[in-house]
C-alpha cells in the first residue's frame, strides 16, 4: 500500500475538502459498539489527552481518516491514534492530503468481528503510513492471544514490542516509547501507567473521585483557615477590650487623682490643710 499524501497545513482551524465531495463522519457509518469495546476505548482516548496535555496534538477514537481525495469510500477509522503537530481543535474527519501528519500511535479494540483486519489489512496500511508504533488489545481475551501486542516501526517494517504476560493472571505489560507510558491489559480491564511514578493514568470515575476528594480537602482546609481566622480575631479583640479595659481603669485613675488635688487646692484657699498634706 503506497502512503497517503500529505500537505502542510495551514494555519487556522482544521481543513476541510472542497472538492464538492460528501465525507461521511464515523458516526454515520459505524454501528454502535458494545461495553467491552466502548469502556476501553472511551478510557484510552480521555487518559491520553490528560497525559499529553498539549494543544498541538490530537488524541481521537474512530474518527475517520481518508487518504485517497475524492473517495469517500477509502477510510480508516483507529480506535485510538495520536497525531502530532496538527493542533487538537474538533473535526468531522481527517484528511491526510490537507494535513501535514498521520498517526504516530494507533490503537485497535480488537474484537471477534474486526480482529482479521485489525491484524491484516490495518497493518498493513499503517506499516505503508509510516505510524511509528500499532498496538492491539483484545478485551475479551477470546480473538488474540496474549491480548495485547504491540508493535514499531524499524527500517520501514513492524517488529514486536516486548509484552510480559502473567502466566497465573494472564495480565500483559508492555512499554511504548512514543507515549512514554506502560500499558497494562487482561479481560475486561486496560489502563496506561507512569513509569516515573508507578501509578495508573486514572479513569473518568476515578478523575471524579479524586477532583472529589481534592474538593472536598480545598473546602476543608478552607474551613481550618476560616476558623483560624476567626480563632485570631477573637483574640485580637479579646486583647482590644482588655486594653479597653486597662484604658478605662487609667482614665477612672486620673479622674480621681484630679478630684483629689483639686480637692486640696480648694481647702489649702480655705486655709485648711488637706489632711493627707498634714506633718
Amino acid at each position: 500500500m503506497s502512503t497517503p499524501p500529505i500537505a502542510r497545513r495551514k494555519s487556522g482551524r482544521p481543513p476541510e475538502p472542497d472538492d464538492g465531495v460528501y465525507y461521511p463522519m464515523a458516526c454515520d457509518v459505524l454501528p454502535v459498539v458494545g461495553m467491552f469495546l466502548f469502556v476501553p476505548q472511551a478510557y484510552m482516548q480521555a487518559a491520553l489527552e490528560s497525559w499529553l496535555d498539549d494543544p498541538t496534538t490530537l488524541v481521537a477514537a474512530e474518527m475517520f481518516i481518508y487518504y485517497e481525495e475524492g473517495n469517500p469510500r477509502v477510510f480508516v477509522a483507529p480506535d485510538v491514534y495520536v497525531i502530532p503537530n496538527v493542533g487538537n481543535e474538533l473535526r468531522r474527519s481527517y484528511f491526510t492530503w490537507l494535513e501535514s501528519e498521520v498517526p504516530k500511535f494507533a490503537m485497535e479494540v480488537i474484537s471477534h468481528s474486526t480482529v482479521r483486519n485489525d491484524l491484516a489489512r490495518k497493518w498493513d496500511l499503517y506499516q505503508s503510513w509510516g505510524v511509528q508504533e500499532y498496538w492491539q488489545y483484545d478485551p475479551e481475551g477470546q480473538s488474540m492471544r496474549p491480548l495485547l501486542r504491540g508493535n514499531q516501526q524499524v527500517d520501514g517494517q513492524y517488529v514486536p514490542i516486548d509484552v510480559e504476560v502473567d502466566s497465573e493472571t494472564g495480565r500483559c505489560q508492555g512499554f511504548s516509547p512514543v507515549l512514554n507510558l506502560e500499558l497494562h491489559g487482561r479481560r475486561a480491564w486496560f489502563r496506561f501507567r507512569d513509569p516515573a511514578t508507578g501509578r495508573y493514568l486514572p479513569n473518568l470515575e476515578e478523575t471524579e473521585q479524586a477532583r472529589a476528594q481534592e474538593q472536598a480537602a480545598r473546602l476543608a482546609a478552607e474551613q481550618e483557615r476560616a476558623e483560624e481566622r476567626a480563632g485570631r480575631l477573637t483574640a485580637e479583640q479579646a486583647r482590644d477590650q482588655e486594653r479597653a479595659g486597662r484604658l478605662t481603669a487609667e482614665q477612672a485613675r486620673d479622674q480621681e487623682r484630679a478630684a483629689r488635688l483639686e480637692l486640696e487646692r480648694l481647702l489649702r484657699e480655705h486655709g485648711i490643710e488637706p489632711p493627707d498634706s498634714a506633718t
